[in-house]
């Protein structure tokens, strides 16, 4: 039925476009903004929530949250101690700093781009692969069925 789906993506407070507010915000949970924001954005920064900026929201203040979607433009500095998605259309004027960062073509960072954190370089393990000696050379009398070989 229609009314038994469960929203994943669920919003506590909606900022809507049109609207301006002066002042610093708090909150906890989801905040969405669609609208402009003069003062700085808090939440606590060991909680899960998430601050997403529409296309149409406007920042003009530093953000500090554990996670944030911005599709909007933000004027000011951004730290971030979880994940950062800077969505196509985006415009960070201001340093950021982030743990990890999500950043899709389009996207602008007009300031320092600051990894928080221990920074984990991939590790590279060599593949192994059999190869059949008599299948490769018919010539090989050597006997030898196998060998390992490192790529």
């Amino acid at each position: 039925m229609w009314g038994n789906k469960k929203q994943s993506n669920n919003v506590d407070t909606l900022i809507a476009e049109g609207t301006c507010i002066t002042g610093d915000i708090t909150f906890d949970g989801a905040l969405f903004i669609d609208g402009q924001i003069n003062g700085n954005i808090s939440c606590p920064l060991e909680s899960n929530s998430i601050l997403s900026i529409g296309t149409h929201g406007k920042i003009e203040g530093d953000i500090e949250v554990p996670n944030v979607v911005i599709f909007g433009h933000v004027q000011g500095n951004v730290q971030v101690n979880g994940k950062v998605e800077l969505k196509p259309g985006s415009k960070v004027t201001g340093d950021l700093r982030y743990k990890v960062i999500e950043m899709n073509a389009g996207a602008q960072v007009n300031g320092k781009m600051i990894a928080m954190g221990e920074t984990q370089a991939l590790e590279h393990k060599p593949e192994v692969s059999v190869v059949d000696s008599k299948a490769s050379d018919s010539n090989d009398k050597s006997g030898e069925e196998a060998k390992a070989v490192n790529a």
